[in-house]
């Protein structure tokens, strides 16, 4: 006769919950104060970031100084700095433009289609050129903007993919050096990533 081993009903999940955070007296108090100090927090972040916040500039700087939440209307009085920086205002089209080729030499560069080294060389080739040809100017009649003017999301974008676009081989390089079976170059490694990894952030910028 052929034995069939049926396998056990799936626990419920109220019964599931029990047996992770109720399964003994002490985590269940554990578990109850963890979930006291999460809503707490949650209340907290929810009252300084809408109930007790301004959002509009009507009543001057004086009402965000007597608010006891966030200040949001900053945004809508800074907006264009944020975005652009110290851009010249009839020129700020250009920037957001550079934004969008930023996006675009970004989202080509995540396509398979493109991970060739002649095709990712154009797209990054041809990203930066537009790049620097819309936020600079002095060509194909675009008035000239000098680097002391640029700023905002177009510069940070473009910061940071590049940051990326230059970090990520070389960490990949020191981490293939660091491994290596010569005493000296995995210890040289070792030095150079261990500095850099326990210097502070400010101290780099």
């Amino acid at each position: 006769m052929e034995m069939v081993f049926v396998a056990p009903p799936a626990p419920r999940r109220i019964e599931d919950l029990k047996r992770r955070f109720f399964a003994t007296p002490v985590q269940a108090l554990l578990s109850l104060i963890s979930l006291a100090v999460m809503v707490f927090l949650a209340w907290k972040l929810l009252n300084w970031a809408i109930f007790s916040a301004v959002f509009t500039t009507s009543g001057g700087p004086e009402a965000c100084q007597a608010a006891a939440g966030a200040c949001w209307s900053v945004i809508a009085a800074r907006w264009r700095i944020i975005l652009f920086g110290l851009y010249p205002f009839e020129e700020q089209w250009r920037s957001a433009l550079a934004c969008v080729a930023v996006v675009v030499m970004t989202v080509l560069s995540c396509m398979p289609a493109f991970w060739t080294g002649r095709r990712i060389a154009l797209v990054w080739g041809a990203g930066t050129a537009l790049y620097y040809m819309l936020m600079k100017g002095g060509v194909l009649g675009l008035a000239y903007v000098g680097e002391e003017a640029w700023g905002g999301l177009a510069l940070t974008l473009f910061i940071f993919v590049t940051t990326c676009l230059i970090g990520f081989p070389l960490a990949i390089c020191l981490a293939l050096l660091r491994r290596s079976e010569l005493p000296w170059i995995s210890r040289t490694t070792g030095i150079i990533i261990d500095s850099v990894r326990s210097l502070p952030l400010i101290s780099i910028l």
